[in-house]
Parts: structure tokens; sequence; C-alpha cells
């Protein structure tokens, strides 16, 4: 009677253990990187707004029909790169405002991405290749770029004002990976390694059973960020594997062990659902089990 309690407290530790660590591992902080570009998305936002007023505004009885036409397509273009919010990010001048026709990710800055759509992707391409960081104004020696300001209703300093600068600062990594994430990933990836390897060499009905919990927390963890970005993923995928293992060869000693001995000479039983874990701020889907041995 004394060990079968022993066993299920020690079963139970393990998944309150992994409830824990489940759950710390969703917690995820704005990292500074990501709260700067957020801020510097909302200025960009609110910058194209206001160029929008402007343009609009402007009286454009001295354009020809076609010019007024071009224009209004233009604007409404603008639009849309506003709404879109995808913005060049200067990676390459931390601490200034430096404008990027192009950036190093491919993406356009505002003016490029109407002269391309427009269909004079010449024009961007030499721009991009020769004075990529230079301002409108400086370019007004430019007179392919001239002549097409010209043709769509747009003057040089409107062109200018609808050009904006970035802000200089290293966004993080695409491969970035949350502190709390990858200790979760570590601390029951290596449990489940741990619990295949004794289940393998050793194998007792209390190593399986923690051996199928852990591995399954290891495989949910992983799961659950499957969502991220590329090193998230890979982290991710690598949880999975070791809980997958875990769970394989917990399954496997279980059953190569009980047809080994008559149901009478040991009686075990598992079971595992899955479960809601309440936390102070979010809820956390975790895997509940009980053993009896």
């Amino acid at each position: 009677m004394r060990s079968d309690f022993v066993r299920v407290v020690r079963v139970a530790s393990v998944v309150g253990i992994v409830g824990v660590i489940g759950a710390a591992s969703r917690e995820r902080p704005v990292a500074s990187g990501d709260l700067r570009l957020r801020n510097e998305v909302h200025r960009l936002r609110a910058h194209f707004d206001s160029v929008d007023n402007e343009l609009r505004a402007r009286d454009v009885a001295g354009l020809t029909a076609t010019q007024r036409r071009h224009r209004a397509t233009l604007i409404g273009w603008l639009r849309e790169y506003r709404n879109a919010a995808v913005f060049p990010i200067n990676d390459k001048f931390a601490g200034k405002q430096v404008p990027f026709f192009r950036d190093s990710r491919g993406t356009l800055c505002a003016m490029a991405y109407l002269i391309d759509r427009s269909g004079r992707g010449d024009i961007v391409d030499k721009v991009a290749r020769t004075r990529n960081n230079a301002f409108i104004h400086d370019l007004a020696d430019d007179a392919a770029l001239i002549q097409w300001l010209s043709d769509n209703g747009l003057t040089v300093d409107e062109a200018a004002r609808i050009q904006p600068s970035y802000d200089g600062f290293f966004p993080e990594s695409s491969n970035h990976v949350s502190s709390d994430f990858a200790i979760a990933t570590m601390l029951l990836g290596g449990a489940s390694m741990a619990f295949s390897a004794v289940n393998i060499v050793k194998p007792t009905v209390t190593g399986e059973a923690a051996g199928v919990l852990v591995g399954a927390a290891s495989i949910i963890n992983g799961a659950s960020h499957l969502d991220g970005n590329r090193g998230t993923k890979r982290v991710g995928y690598a949880g999975i594997i070791a809980g997958s293992v875990a769970v394989a060869t917990s399954t496997f000693s279980f059953i190569r062990d009980r047809s080994k001995h008559p149901p009478g000479s040991r009686e075990a039983r598992v079971s595992l659902a899955p479960s809601i874990i309440p936390t102070q701020r979010f809820y956390q889907l975790g895997v509940a089990g009980t053993a009896r041995f």
C-alpha cells in the first residue's frame, strides 16, 4: 500500500513540474527590438496618413486629365502600401534616420513601391543599385525619375514628402529563440532522453509512466511554438522529436514488461488526458496523468 502511494506521488510530482515548465515557456515578453519595430511601424503609418491628406488637398486643376487619373491611382496605392505596413528596415546605419529605396530584404520604400507598381521597375533597380540611400531631392538629376513624376502628376517636393527616413536599429534575428522556451525545451527534452535511456536499460513501471508523461509534455511544448520564427520552430521540432522518442520507448518498455508478467503478478494502470492548466495570466494546454502500480 505504501509503495503504491509513494509511486503515485512521484508521478504526480513529475506532472506538476511539467505543468510549471510548460506554463513558463508560454510567457513571451516583448523584446526590445520587437517593441522598437512596432513603434517604427506606427510612426510610418502616421507619416503616410499625413502625406495622404496633403496629396488629396492639393489643387490639381492645372494638371491634365491623364495626370489627374494617374495621380489618383498612385494615392490609392499609397493608402494600400500604408495599410500593408511592410516597410524597409534600416539595418545598416544604427542610430541614424536614413532613406532606403530597397532594404536588404528586398522591401521597397513608398516611392519605390509606387514606381515599381506603375511598371517602371527599371527606375527602381537603377536607384537601388547606385543611390539606394539618397533623398528624393538628391535624385532630381535623374531624368527618368523626374519624367515619371511629371507623367503621374507629382512634384519633386511631393515625392520627397512621400519618402520617409527609417530609424537605424538592428532588429532581432529571425532565428531568435525565447530564453524561457529554450530552457523549457532543454529540461523537457533532456528528461525525455533520460527516461528513454532508463526505460531501455533498466525499466520500471514508474519510469515508464514518467517517460510517457514527460515525453508528452515535451511534444506539447514544442508543438505550441511552431507558429514562431525559424529558430523557434527548429527548437520546437527538437522538443517534439525528443518527446516522441520518450513516449515510444516508454510505451514499448511497458508493453514488453507486461508481456513478461501475468496480469495477476503485476497490475499497473496508466492514464493520460489533455488538461487546461490555469495560471495568473493565461491558460496553458498540458497533460494530466494518473498511475497506479
